[in-house]
């Protein structure tokens, strides 16, 4: 008797396990339209609890793990959590029909992060297992922005051979990647930003594209001027407190205007690249959201 109780203990357990995956997969499919139905009301802070509870890979299917892997990814993307959304995308199977929208979505994450290595990665990953001809212009798409991001003519030029300006969800997009790439910033020297404020307070400043601040410098510097020229002709030398005063903060001024003139051509640049790389990521995100509605 004890030895057919422990038999028909034994079976119990083991069917209970064969069945344990299949008995999940009604709720998998629950939480992946729960999920969605979270983020589609804007409730973000259910959404983002909801992607952070743990999953127990041994009650899934492994297609039910790469829905519910794709969901908490999506959903951390969707909340700008771009470093922690990565790893749920990536996590998601090859054979998946979810896979193209990860694999692309999780490189977009990295180029968010300003990680592109890592997205570059995800999409030489992703061309690899890719045998749909329909992603290929997209791919070589977003893999001539990351190389636009890099600062690799020869890879975007290379990439740039597959685009055919025809896809309508592409070809707007590809044309911004063109005139971005063929646009260079203008060639200006903090040198001569500098020798141009020190002869004309302000000129180097107008001269990197700063007008306002430049004509602020040129007022103040020639009010400082004009009242130390004051004092001193009023006063009959320069050793009267005022001129003193007047001189000295017309030198801190003027020295001022020379630095900051050299500072601003640092800033265009600055500035130049920051603009740049804003709108190639952009320009990478647009065509996702029409091919992966």
């Amino acid at each position: 008797m004890r030895r057919f109780s422990a038999i028909l203990v034994a079976v119990v357990a083991a069917v209970m396990c064969n069945l344990a995956p299949l008995v999940a997969q009604p709720h998998a499919r629950a939480d992946f339209e729960f999920g969605h139905y979270l983020l589609g009301n804007g409730l973000l802070r259910d959404a983002e609890v909801m992607a952070r509870m743990p999953l127990d890979a041994g009650l899934y299917t492994p297609a039910a793990l790469d829905s519910l892997s794709h969901l908490k990814g999506w959903t951390l993307y969707s909340l700008r959590q771009f470093d922690e959304a990565i790893p749920h995308l990536r996590r998601v199977g090859a054979t998946s029909p979810l896979y193209a929208k990860s694999a692309f979505y999780g490189a977009i994450s990295g180029i968010e992060q300003r990680n592109f290595d890592v997205a570059d990665t995800v999409l030489s990953d992703f061309a690899q297992h890719n045998t749909e001809p329909k992603y290929a212009e997209l791919l070589a798409f977003e893999r001539a922005g990351i190389a636009l991001l890099k600062g690799d003519s020869d890879a975007y030029r290379n990439y740039q051979k597959s685009f055919t300006y025809s896809d309508f969800a592409l070809a707007d997009e590809q044309r911004t990647l063109d005139h971005i790439a063929t646009t260079a910033p203008r060639n200006l020297s903090p040198w001569v930003a500098g020798v141009a404020s020190a002869v004309v307070p302000g000129l180097g400043q107008i001269y990197a594209g700063n007008l306002g601040e430049g004509l602020a410098s040129m007022l103040l510097v020639g009010v400082m001027a004009g009242l130390t020229a004051d004092s001193w002709v009023r006063a009959g030398g320069p050793c009267n407190w005022r001129t003193i005063l007047y001189g000295s903060v017309g030198t801190l001024l003027y020295v001022g205007n020379i630095c900051g003139s050299v500072a601003s051509v640092r800033v265009y640049y600055k500035q130049f690249d920051e603009k740049r790389t804003e709108a190639v990521v952009c320009s990478l995100h647009i065509p996702l959201r029409t091919i992966f509605k």
